[in-house]
């Protein structure tokens, strides 16, 4: 019988495939080239990150250029946000529907927007081009796990999703840190044209590289997608209580990095470049973080540990982040503030892909379910920092607020079920017993 060819496009898996998937048994062994497939969703995971927040340590320059508020300057990273909260959803159905390399192979299309930024004439185009990018950066976060999952086994999920993050926050740092120094050379639309170019050029790699395995490695697939999938994951308790508890996290950290480097230029007096280069700290300590919380889940076999250290430590990081220049106050908050902020996503992108009865689809709509509830306080937080500003004349208020949003962390983590491999056998003894 003619053995079934992995594709660019969609599974060719039979119905006795997804029957013994499903069955639990005859689970396929992991295959080399998955680790070339990572590869490139690394690299269009790193040119996310170096578009995401490249307009922060450049709104000085923007709100000069186009004659704008902080409120509205704001928006082009708290639209951003609201964008990825708006087309996660929509880019897991995508996933879920066509294919996750088909989700994968478009969204980064879109995301490579910012290419066109040397157009942007006028506000609203350079909002509308990140809105564009921000589509294109959910759809593919919507398929990353359903990708993940088909080429990895479930014992190296926490491996792999640490190191799609570790991409996002190498992406972060690098944009961050250079981004001022590249528009003070090329301009300020020049520079995000070229993080633009890097992320079609990933595109570009991705097309030629990556492939749909014949048969997924990490979970089964299910027979057929309906709305009923996406009504049960929309209502299901766990998943919603994880997507509130990042949403501070997220709120605290874009809240702050949007406006950090405005405020150390505008209340400290330093340059645009240094501002820039201080509050890449976080990002790059943030890649520290996320190595740090791929690795010590597999060892302890929980995810639940790191969600609540993160929720503990992450108010006291940003209260430092502003109250004081002393560099004694000063840098440890900002790499602190970058290892909490990174440490527990790994868990958190992992926690849907071992939810009880996770198959891809479930699995995917989880997780865009997730980052859609988290990534919607992304949105308001700017907003609030920026309006605030232009209200008092200081962003001591904002900032302050910014301090409590972490405390969603603890208590979702305190209340979400284990599902790492300890929990899962808690679980299993608890149920024995009785």
């Amino acid at each position: 019988m003619r053995r079934a060819r992995p594709s660019r496009f969609g599974s060719s898996v039979s119905a006795r495939d997804v029957a013994d998937v499903l069955s639990g048994g005859g689970a396929p062994p992991a295959p080399r080239y998955r680790f070339v497939v990572e590869g490139a969703l690394l690299w269009v995971q790193v040119a996310m990150g170096l578009s995401f927040i490249a307009v922060a340590p450049l709104f000085p320059l923007i709100i000069d250029d186009y004659g704008i508020d902080n409120a509205t300057a704001s928006l082009l990273i708290g639209g951003t946000a609201l964008a990825f909260a708006l087309s996660t959803i929509p880019g897991g159905l995508i996933a879920a529907r066509f294919g996750w390399w088909r989700a994968t192979f478009f969204g980064g299309l879109l995301m490579s927007a910012m290419v066109l930024a040397p157009l942007a004439s006028n506000f609203t185009i350079l909002l509308v081009l990140r809105l564009a990018f921000a589509a294109g950066g959910a759809t593919v976060m919507g398929a990353l796990p359903s990708a993940v999952m088909s080429w990895f086994p479930l014992r190296e999920l926490p491996i792999v999703n640490g190191t799609n993050i570790v991409g996002q926050s190498i992406g972060v740092t690098i944009s961050v840190f250079s981004v001022a120094a590249i528009a003070a050379i090329f301009g300020w639309r020049e520079s995000l044209m070229l993080f633009g170019l890097v992320s079609l050029a990933g595109v570009g790699v991705f097309a030629l590289l990556a492939r749909v395995p014949e048969r997924p490695v990490g979970a089964p697939i299910s027979p057929t997608f309906s709305m009923s999938l996406l009504l049960s994951v929309l209502r299901d308790p766990t998943t919603l209580l994880l997507g509130v508890g990042i949403a501070g996290g997220v709120a605290a950290f874009i809240g702050l990095n949007s406006w950090l480097p405005t405020y150390y230029q505008q209340e400290w007096g330093w340059s645009l470049e240094r501002a820039g280069q201080v509050v890449a700290i976080p990002s790059f300590f943030g890649i520290v973080g996320a190595l740090v919380g791929s690795a010590l889940p597999v060892r302890i076999g929980l995810r639940r540990p790191l969600i609540i250290a993160a929720g503990v430590l992450m108010p006291i990081a940003v209260f430092g982040s502003f109250i004081s220049e002393s560099p004694v106050v000063l840098f440890p908050s900002l790499a602190l503030l970058g290892f909490v902020s990174w440490i527990h996503f790994p868990s958190v992108m992992t926690m849907p892909m071992e939810f009880p009865g996770a198959t891809l689809e479930r699995a995917t709509l989880s997780f865009a379910t997730v980052m859609t509830i988290g990534n919607v306080s992304g949105f308001f937080s700017p907003l609030m920092v920026g309006l605030l500003r232009d209200q008092t004349g200081s962003f001591g208020l904002g900032f302050t607020i910014c301090v409590a949003f972490p405390l969603s962390l603890v208590v979702a983590g305190l209340l979400v079920p284990e599902t790492g491999p300890r929990g899962r056998a808690r679980t299993t003894s608890a149920a024995d017993a009785s």
